[in-house]
């Protein structure tokens, strides 16, 4: 009893040191919480505020969040495919009744570096009972380049914090058997399902080879009639939980959108140099790799950020060469080579380039996520240096093993640990961490005065999908709806349906829009005068 109050103090006290970490790398985020966002304003972290103001109101008013008429008026969309974050949307709730709609936004980005490493924490002090190990795991996980990158507006990628939790409940259900640990693991599972479709499509992965995994080493009889039965519960809590999303997959309902054609694949590939190439703005490595980072994933720096750190790579080198014997460390690497490979994606790139010359032949190099993209739901993954999550994961965990030894007989392991993790902090520093000011045009509150019914027509008019924009379209439209609350005609989802689009454009107005906006430059900001927006349908 002692020893389990002790460990859960001990959890605790980690997890407060892990929010102090998060304070330092997003400062001075913590001192403009309620005037301004990580990054730039730009269209995502717009789309993002949004997505968590909508969840909030969409529960607190009983309405179904995987719909909405507030944009795309008066036909409304589908949000069953929309990067919603519906896990932090409504354990952000409560912060609404306090905080502005990009506060509470500013507070999750802050609070999802400590929970990852926390989560991340536990899952490493399972596997090798070294707390100073595990420590320095968490900060490797959870404040990972990938990690930084992604607070810059990506909300859904960002939440990957219930990916360890998933893994070690599913250990635990193996090793020991428990109905509790299977029912914490489709807990962890049914988060990460309603933080990132991505993310649940990978643990599914790892899932389908862990499980193989321990079918091959233990041959014994693991699959008896308790574990099939804490399988089918580990199983079941996300499958009922989730069934809106799987009702919506289901063959016949009309969602060939979501998955048709390579979309980013092959643009969106890690580049085999960016692993071992520090993101520009690095405290310890400064900018040199800013024109290297252009040709990199079509130049989209955020997705292009797949370094893990050379002393994580030094580390997790050592494992591979000096403890490749033991089997759970083979285990690791295979997991993080794998997920390595996917995140190339169909085609090697290296140093932007993706077709080589050899002599008078040119050629390209086709990689195993060319066969992932002919499999049903799997293929839903559609940007492959996203599966670096994983490799991140799975370096945390190769470079405990490595802790663990080499700290091991290490008179003083608690100052050299601290060294080890100021080290590296210092590759994963981007000092001072970049904000932009949120300012909302008083037209906005006025509007939000109006008795009079309707919705709101923005000049420039446009609708906008992960696939691209139809007309013009300023996403911070939907930042100001959390303002004034009234429908909006345009709007941004994830995914739109190309009929519901067609329809937007057949309103009667909307086509004339499109048409003089191709005569005129597209504005930096929206017209703060007021003017008489209220469009009654």
């Amino acid at each position: 009893m002692v020893n389990h109050l002790l460990s859960r103090a001990g959890t605790a006290a980690v997890l407060l040191f892990y929010v102090i970490c998060s304070l330092i790398f997003t400062y001075p985020l913590i001192c403009r919480l309620t005037t301004h966002v990580p990054g730039a304003l730009g269209n995502d972290t717009a789309v993002a505020i949004w997505s968590l103001w909508w969840g909030k109101k969409a529960l607190l008013s009983g309405q179904s969040p995987f719909f909405t008429d507030l944009i795309l008026y008066p036909y409304g969309v589908s949000l069953i495919f929309h990067g919603m974050v519906l896990s932090k949307a409504l354990l952000a709730a409560p912060l609404h009744i306090a905080l502005p709609p990009w506060a509470v936004y500013n507070a999750a980005v802050i609070l999802a570096f400590p929970v990852a490493g926390c989560g991340m924490y536990l899952l490493a002090r399972h596997l090798t009972a070294s707390t100073p190990a595990a420590w320095i795991a968490g900060l490797i996980y959870g404040f990972s380049p990938y990690m930084i990158a992604r607070s810059f507006g990506h909300l859904n990628y960002l939440s990957s914090e219930w990916i360890p939790f998933y893994i070690l409940c599913l250990l635990k259900m193996v090793r020991h058997n428990r109905s509790r640990s299977a029912i914490g693991a489709g807990f962890f599972l049914l988060l990460t399902a309603y933080s990132e479709y991505y993310y649940l499509i990978y643990l599914a992965m790892f899932t389908g080879g862990y499980l193989c995994y321990v079918l091959f080493k233990k041959k014994d009889g693991i699959f008896n009639g308790r574990f099939l039965l804490n399988l089918l519960y580990m199983v079941g809590v996300p499958v009922i939980g989730f069934s809106p999303v799987l009702w919506a997959l289901r063959p016949g309902s009309e969602t060939d959108f979501v998955y048709a054609g390579w979309a980013g694949s092959g643009k969106y590939g890690a580049d085999l140099l960016a692993f071992f190439t520090p993101p520009p703005g690095s405290l310890l490595y400064g900018s040199w790799s800013a024109s290297l980072f252009e040709r990199f994933t079509g130049g989209a720096s955020t997705e292009a950020t797949v370094f893990a750190g050379y002393a994580v790579c030094l580390l997790a080198a050592y494992a591979v060469f000096r403890m490749r014997a033991e089997p759970d460390v083979r285990m690791w690497l295979w997991t993080t080579l794998i997920f390595a490979i996917l995140s190339l994606g169909p085609l090697l790139h290296v140093g932007g380039d993706f077709v080589f010359d050899l002599g008078s032949v040119r050629f390209a190099i086709p990689l195993p996520y060319i066969l992932l993209h002919h499999i049903p739901l799997l293929n839903g993954a559609r940007v492959p240096a996203r599966f670096d999550v994983m490799v991140q994961l799975g370096l945390a965990v190769l470079c405990t093993y490595s802790l663990r030894e080499l700290l091991r007989g290490v008179p003083r392991i608690w100052p050299v640990a601290a060294g080890i993790y100021l080290l590296i902090s210092l590759e994963y520093f981007r000092l001072p961490y970049a904000t932009a000011p949120v300012k909302i045009p008083e037209v906005y509150r006025k509007i939000a005065n109006e008795e009079q019914s309707g919705a709101l027509l923005e000049i420039p008019l446009g609708w906008g999908t992960g696939w691209g924009v139809t007309g013009r379209l300023l996403e911070r439209q939907q930042l100001y709806q959390t303002v004034h609350g009234k429908p909006l005609i345009s709007g941004f989802a994830s995914r739109i349906a190309g009929e519901k689009l067609e329809m937007m454009r057949a309103l009667p107005f909307a086509e004339t829009i499109l048409d003089l906006q191709k005569a005129v430059d597209v504005p930096s900001t929206l017209t703060e005068s007021y003017r008489d927006v209220m469009f009654p349908f």
